[in-house]
């Protein structure tokens, strides 16, 4: 079952053949990819409404994400724990206009090298996945701690409501595989440690666009001076 599943798994993007075809694949693949676009353009729409926003990109691949976010204003800087997948960002990058760089990190989503407060909006698509279960409250405090008062945390993956939903689902598609999809109400719960509501749009029967405002310091817990 998907909730047996431990943290031990690793994933070695440059070793894997199709790392250097990852475009064609998604644009090819109707299954876990299905509405690959829709999804980004979502992400992007929803987080990166202001020019000259600084937005933080994790698992950013091979830049579809972070160039959507410039094209849009932002000024945006991509993570991922691939070289093959950067250097192929890199290379997108280098033709288009943007303000938009790629730095390599081991472990992205855990451990961020940023100072709290630092960006307008986290944005992550088809990523979060590779974050075991029992580790994805803490990346999402992680995510949001990095984030500006107001900022926008926004993710575009698999997901389903809950453990229950995802064991039906793997019934009806094959497909489904040994990731650690999201669960909606475990992230609800997550963001609502730190007063904040998650908001929730269903792309396919598979696929969400999940995003969350972090509250305002000054307001959060309801105290007063």
């Amino acid at each position: 079952m998907a909730t047996d599943k431990t943290d031990e798994k690793v994933w070695d993007f440059d070793s894997y053949s199709w790392t250097d075809r990852y475009d064609d694949a998604v644009q090819a693949d109707q299954d876990m990819y299905a509405r690959y676009d829709d999804v980004l353009d979502a992400v992007a729409e929803i987080a990166c409404t202001t020019e000259g926003a600084q937005v933080l990109d994790i698992g950013a691949g091979t830049g579809n994400l972070s160039i959507r976010c410039a094209e849009r204003g932002a000024c945006v800087t991509g993570l991922d724990s691939s070289r093959r997948m950067l250097a192929q960002a890199q290379a997108k990058v280098a033709a288009k206009a943007g303000d938009v760089q790629f730095v390599l990190a081991d472990d992205p989503f855990l451990h961020l090298s940023f100072d709290d407060n630092s960006f307008d909006a986290v944005v992550s698509t088809y990523a979060f996945h590779h974050v075991a279960h029992k580790l994805q409250p803490k990346a999402v405090r992680e995510m949001m701690r990095v984030l500006r008062p107001g900022g926008t945390l926004a993710l575009g993956d698999v997901a389903f409501r809950d453990a229950a939903a995802e064991e039906a689902a793997r019934g009806r598609f094959d497909w489904l595989d040994d990731e650690f999809y999201l669960h909606v109400d475990e992230l609800t719960a997550a963001v609502a440690t730190i007063g904040a509501r998650l908001e929730t749009r269903q792309m396919t029967p598979t696929t969400w666009v999940l995003w969350a405002v972090k509250p305002d310091a000054t307001r959060h817990g309801g105290g007063r001076a």
